[in-house]
């Protein structure tokens, strides 16, 4: 049977999660959901703000699901699978201080999970009002933008117009690969944010990041842009954060099981600061993109999508993290490239 798609839906404290949820049962009717809805507390307060229809709603309370739940989750899980007939989709609306990779981590590396389930998208409800300053004093803020897929700022209607851009910006610069939307009154653009899936934004360019000046400026301190590093690396600073992305691309073929010991060595010794790694690889030994990601300590290495005749083809992996070091990433993921001797 197919396994059953899996939305992540993560966002801070108060960001409107159980609101924009609502918005989706309501959307979305065509759609049977399960919710798996999470809280700190003993007692389940969003469980019972969840419109009520043929949605199986299970509450997840006592512990926060990306550290101390995950016996709990494969029991719910388990269950839910018993019951699959029912359902079509399942959403987890997690607690606000969570971080969604260790939410997924089961869903993308554990064999016996994504035989049933599989997680389609991770999608961050930010705060319009609130997120510069969460930004600054909370590092869970940005871990939950940086692994989504998509963005929905919420609560545009509190702050300027300007401002507004200006959070575009930030966002874009912590995870330029995922797509941004504005929410309006009683519309929450619930059919974008569930068309979008998973890597589909690498299937092309990412769009260059463009910074309105002030408070939120990516330039440097003499107002320049930077620019791209000679072997097309990109490397972006967001400056009250100290978030950084480096965008790295070789047209190269790449030794897959030597980019997969680089890869485990590094997520074991020096990963403490790296809030997150994906990428499609090219290889020449295979006619599919090679899906890299990296949650947490774990490493998931996957066939995607076949490459198409006519289109090019590239390794493009993003770093999100602090204190990056650029030349630091390019050199692990060059050694991990054919030579043209090895070619021959």
């Amino acid at each position: 049977m197919k396994a059953k798609e899996v939305t992540i839906l993560t966002g801070f404290l108060g960001a409107g999660k159980t609101t924009v949820l609502n918005a989706v049962i309501s959307k979305m009717k065509d759609t049977r959901f399960a919710i798996i809805e999470n809280e700190i507390g003993s007692e389940s307060i969003d469980a019972g703000l969840i419109i009520k229809g043929d949605e199986d709603v299970v509450e997840l309370n006592n512990g926060c699901i990306c550290c101390t739940l995950n016996d709990d989750l494969f029991e719910i899980l388990n269950n839910l699978w018993d019951k699959k007939d029912s359902w079509d989709h399942l959403i987890i609306e997690a607690t606000g201080i969570a971080d969604p990779a260790n939410i997924a981590h089961p869903f993308l590396t554990m064999d016996q999970v994504k035989r049933g389930y599989d997680l389609k998208r991770v999608i961050c409800i930010v705060d319009a009002e609130l997120i510069e300053d969460q930004l600054k004093e909370r590092p869970e803020a940005i871990k939950q933008i940086a692994f989504s897929d998509s963005i929905l700022l919420n609560k545009v209607e509190r702050v300027s117009e300007d401002y507004v851009k200006e959070l575009q910006a930030v966002l874009k610069a912590i995870n330029p690969f995922a797509e941004i939307l504005i929410a309006a009154k009683d519309d929450f653009q619930v059919r974008k944010m569930f068309a979008r899936e998973r890597f589909a934004n690498f299937y092309s360019n990412p769009k260059p990041v463009s910074t309105p000046k002030g408070m939120f400026s990516l330039s440097n301190s003499s107002g320049e842009k930077q620019s791209l590093m000679a072997f097309a690396a990109s490397h972006q600073k967001h400056e009250h954060s100290d978030i950084e992305t480096i965008l790295l691309k070789y047209k190269e073929s790449l030794n897959i099981e030597e980019l997969e010991h680089r890869m485990m060595v590094f997520l074991i010794v020096q990963s403490a600061n790296v809030y997150r790694i994906k990428g499609i690889i090219y290889s020449h030994l295979f006619q599919s993109r090679i899906i890299l990601q990296t949650v947490g300590k774990s490493l998931s290495i996957t066939l995607g999508e076949n490459w198409l005749p006519d289109e090019i083809k590239e390794t493009k992996i993003v770093v999100i993290g602090k204190g990056l070091k650029v030349f630091g990433f390019d050199k692990m993921f060059r050694t991990c490239l054919y030579t043209e001797s090895e070619l021959k």
